[in-house]
């Protein structure tokens, strides 16, 4: 297998041998032997890996960066020779942070009855799967997941994404480099490049597999912990959402063009593929939503079309705006695939609160790339239904003004049940790596409310178990 350039559609890089089920089970007999040294070593020689590691990126960051630029046509600069990139080393050292102070411990003493319970690692490999659109931050050999598995000094066993399969070999370089500079075991971090959906599954039935920390699609994502939810092994997954925006009625009177240049700035960032795009946005009143849409389908018809990080990609996004005219939609710009690569329109699709009610699971499924949603709603009550109707989302956006409060007040009561974050005034497609932050939410956001991807030592609990010992 290879990686291909989605700007051209020709094969890149190297060839790399997908795995057999005996070789996953290896990799999983041979990460026991690093449990015990990742449980019981100086919280400072795990951290010292994980500096060593992030400074290492540091040293090789243009190759690095012109490398996932050529698999994935993001952009070199700044998205990944500086944000994406500064964020991956951040985490790398939050991590290490982790590990010195032990903050994600939470340690519970009862003197009285001899009690001390704290968390503790899982006792096995976490099997980390990254997504195709943040090559460096969410892979699963340097990203957010692998960082928060490492901090709970669990091992690591990552899969590579097809999307970018050389800049993933590039990355496990420094990291096996600085593992070994670490004087830890070889299994503490293993990194295999594919296998056979029925081997992947059957991995997790290894004694040798703890966990699964997951970022993708909600089939994949569902059938992985499907799999994990049949052992008993916890899976932390990211999957799916719209991230809808609520634009009360006052609001959507008083500034529906710069409602609409906000909307559609966020829905093209990163080419459209972001888990926290918002997809959809709900406005109070025909007539504003009318506004917001003919401003938003001016915007999207000059834009250049995007190119899409793999062909699958362009495939679904091709087949959501079909299921959204066929749903009764008006496509007002955009819908096609063009020219080379796996190039597609920037795509606006308009309808009205009746049709999406009709037709929900068109309306309100994940559609990654460049294609955003206006659904006219004929008033503030009915901003409100839309919410309370809400699957779990990662995140959802209020915009209102001073007359708006109480209509504000309600969507707030609302969603605060509904996402993972709830944003005021502001679109949710960025990201802060912070302790206060919560990546996650309800099913289908995640697989668990209480999940967090983003932020430690929050998403190192994730990896952990409680234990108490007595006496």
């Amino acid at each position: 297998m290879r990686s291909v350039n989605p700007a051209t559609g020709e094969p890149l890089g190297a060839e790399f041998a997908p795995c057999s089920r005996a070789e996953l089970e290896a990799m999983a007999d041979t990460a026991l032997d690093a449990v015990d040294a990742l449980a019981d070593a100086p919280g400072a020689q795990v951290a010292g890996f994980l500096e060593d590691y992030a400074a290492r990126l540091e040293g090789d960051r243009e190759g690095i960066a012109r490398l996932a630029h050529e698999e994935t046509a993001l952009p070199y600069a700044p998205r990944l020779s500086e944000v994406e990139f500064n964020r991956t080393t951040f985490q790398l050292r939050e991590a290490a942070r982790c590990l010195r102070d032990e903050s994600w411990r939470e340690v519970a003493l009862d003197e009285k009855h001899g009690l001390r319970s704290t968390l503790v690692p899982l006792g096995g490999a976490v099997v980390c799967i990254g997504p195709s659109n943040f090559p460096l931050a969410f892979n699963g050999v340097s990203g957010g997941d692998f960082a928060a598995a490492i901090a709970a000094r669990n091992p690591v066993i990552a899969k590579a994404h097809p999307g970018h399969l050389n800049t993933t070999a590039r990355l496990f370089a420094h990291c096996a480099a600085a593992r070994d500079a670490a004087r830890l075991p070889s299994s503490s971090v293993q990194l295999f490049f594919d296998c056979a959906p029925e081997d992947g599954e059957a991995l997790f039935a290894c004694a040798g597999v703890a966990a699964l920390g997951f970022t993708g699609s909600r089939a994949a994502g569902s059938r992985l912990k499907a799999a994990c939810d049949a052992l008993g092994k916890p899976a932390s997954c990211e999957m799916a959402g719209v991230n809808p925006v609520f634009v009360a009625s006052h609001a959507a009177a008083a500034r529906a063009e710069a409602i609409a240049d906000a909307w559609t700035t966020s829905v093209l960032l990163g080419g459209g593929q972001f888990c926290t795009k918002p997809g959809v946005i709900f406005v109070s009143g025909e007539a504003a939503a009318a506004r917001v849409a003919a401003r938003a389908g001016e915007a999207l018809a000059k834009a250049a079309p995007v190119v899409l990080l793999t062909e699958s990609i362009r495939v679904h996004l091709a087949h959501s705006v079909e299921s959204l005219r066929v749903a009764g939609a008006r496509i007002a710009c955009g819908g096609r695939a063009q020219g080379s690569g796996f190039r597609f329109e920037p795509t606006l699709a308009v309808a009205d609160a009746t049709l999406v009610r009709q037709a929900r699971a068109a309306f309100m499924q994940e559609a990654f790339g460049p294609l955003g949603t206006v659904v006219a709603v004929e008033g503030d009550a009915q901003l409100v239904d839309f919410a309370r109707a809400l699957d779990g989302q990662l995140a959802a956006t209020v915009i209102a003004d001073a007359d708006d409060d109480a209509v504000r007040a309600t969507l707030f009561g609302v969603l605060r049940f509904k996402v993972g974050r709830l944003l005021k005034e502001t679109m949710p497609t960025g990201v802060a790596v912070s302790p206060a932050m919560v990546h996650g939410g309800p099913f289908p956001a995640t697989g668990d409310p209480r999940f967090t991807a983003v932020g430690l030592p929050a998403a190192a609990k994730r990896f952990s178990k409680a234990l108490c010992v007595q006496g």
